[in-house]
């Protein structure tokens, strides 16, 4: 029986020393863990801390985001795949980015005043009404 040679293997798969071809270093999973345990402590502290909204929403999104991004990357391996995974990985995020935006309007904003009879529950009663709109006498 004659054996053909065996082919070389593709160049991003050649194995290096002490690992198996094709294959990445194994993560530290349970470093990980402590960063994603780590921020979500630091998430509690400044839901707590007496500053700012704007300065409090923005951290805790970004801290929230940044949870995301180590879950992908690590749990679910992305850190590993080809461009076009990411692309297909970030595709429902876009959706889910216009979905929100475009239902918006049509959230809890602004209709406590509705519930209380409000017509235009955005412009204030007690306001002086603006000029040549006064009502007929």
């Amino acid at each position: 029986m004659d054996h053909a040679p065996p082919t070389p293997a593709p160049p991003g798969l050649v194995a290096e020393p002490g690992h198996e071809a094709g294959h990445h270093a194994p993560v530290k999973y349970w470093n990980i863990w402590f960063v994603l345990l780590a921020v979500t402590i630091a998430e509690v502290i400044v839901a707590q801390l007496d500053i700012a909204k704007w300065l409090m929403w923005t951290s805790l999104t970004v801290m929230a985001l940044y949870k995301a991004v180590l879950v992908a990357l690590y749990f679910m391996h992305l850190k590993f795949e080809k461009k076009t995974m990411w692309i297909i990985a970030a595709a429902p995020m876009i959706f889910g980015v216009i979905l929100a935006i475009g239902t918006y309007p049509d959230s809890e904003k602004g209709t406590s005043p509705f519930r209380k009879g409000a017509l235009n529950p955005w412009v204030d009663p007690n306001a002086p009404p603006a000029p040549g709109t006064e009502p007929p006498k």
